[in-house]
């Protein structure tokens, strides 16, 4: 990621003024996450602390404010009225609010604390920017998703999901013990519809861990995008020698099963980042995952037309990561 870039004095008072004028909606997130022993696990029995201590899983997902619920004063302090009551784990603790200024995403640090007009957070003197993205070449792997549109051609970069080890076997120690019950809840859901033919052969199967970890995982996430309104990326979750998974987060362009599409996979060579091979081949989605939500998708896209020198690649990219 780019230098996180803190506003001038004289373009902060700009930003506070327009947070004053215009109540825009926020996004609360507890800074620090609270450790595992430290969050009630539903389902699961574990040693906790006492109970008024323990913060609720959902502490650890950003939470939004509507702007009718904002009033901010002229002395820098925001109010609160009447918030959510997954905002009120945050109360004493120091939260990252992030916000749009002129579709240019910031955030800043502060403590959120109780008062008798319900919520206050004072806006602090540093207000900085939300970073851009590393660009696709410092990946790995990354990759694009192509097709005809209206006489145009629309082209959606692919870009891995931070966390997810492409071309490795998913491990079910990978899925945060919160959301293991939910993802296994997937799993099975998803493993019955391909052997009873509502859904496509899965496969070994490997794919779809990496698929019920996603949606019990980051379904609840919201990131704001340093930019408002630009195009988001699809997000590289599984990839191997037969197809690759895609995460859609809301807002993002939607993947047709009744389409075909073009794909490039461009892989960093070991040493030298600079230099990358490219993978080209067609591909057609297979199956559209989701856990009824209406948030995140997942898809599992297939090669069609892969070259043979190509998969062998494949194949050599996944057997040196180690995969089974």
């Amino acid at each position: 990621m780019t230098e996180e870039k803190e506003l001038t004095k004289i373009e902060r008072e700009l930003v506070l003024q327009y947070l004053i004028d215009d109540n825009v909606p926020l996004t609360v997130t507890l800074e620090e996450k609270p450790e595992k022993a430290d969050a009630e696990l539903a389902g699961e029995k574990t040693s906790l602390p006492e109970k008024e201590s323990r913060l609720p899983a959902s502490a650890v997902f950003p939470v939004a404010i509507p702007s009718e619920q904002i009033t901010v004063l002229s002395q820098g302090i925001i109010l609160l009225k009447n918030p959510a009551r997954t905002v009120r784990p945050f109360i004493g603790k120091q939260v990252r609010v992030q916000f749009y200024f002129n579709r240019l995403g910031l955030y800043f640090l502060t403590e959120m604390k109780e008062c008798s007009k319900g919520l206050a957070i004072v806006i602090p003197s540093a207000i900085r920017r939300l970073p851009e993205p590393a660009s696709g070449p410092g990946y790995a792997l990354s990759g694009a998703v192509s097709y005809e549109s209206a006489n145009a051609r629309i082209s959606i970069s692919c870009i891995p999901l931070p966390g997810y080890r492409l071309l490795e076997s998913p491990k079910w120690t990978d899925i945060p013990e919160a959301c293991r019950s939910h993802a296994k809840a997937l799993l099975e859901s998803f493993v019955q519809e391909s052997r009873s033919g509502r859904a496509e052969p899965a496969g070994n199967g490997l794919h779809l861990l990496a698929v019920a970890r996603c949606l019990a995982s980051e379904q609840n996430t919201h990131e704001s995008e340093p930019v408002e309104g630009r195009a988001k990326p699809f997000y590289l979750i599984f990839a191997d020698d037969k197809r690759i998974v895609l995460a859609l987060k809301s807002g993002s362009e939607k993947i047709d099963l009744d389409l075909s599409y073009d794909l490039s996979l461009d892989f960093a060579l070991p040493g030298n980042r600079l230099f990358k091979r490219t993978v080209r081949t067609g591909c057609q989605a297979e199956t559209v995952y989701s856990d009824g939500s209406g948030g995140m998708q997942c898809v599992s896209l297939k090669y069609t037309g892969l070259q043979e020198e190509d998969r062998r690649f494949l194949c050599e990219q996944v057997k040196g990561s180690g995969a089974a």
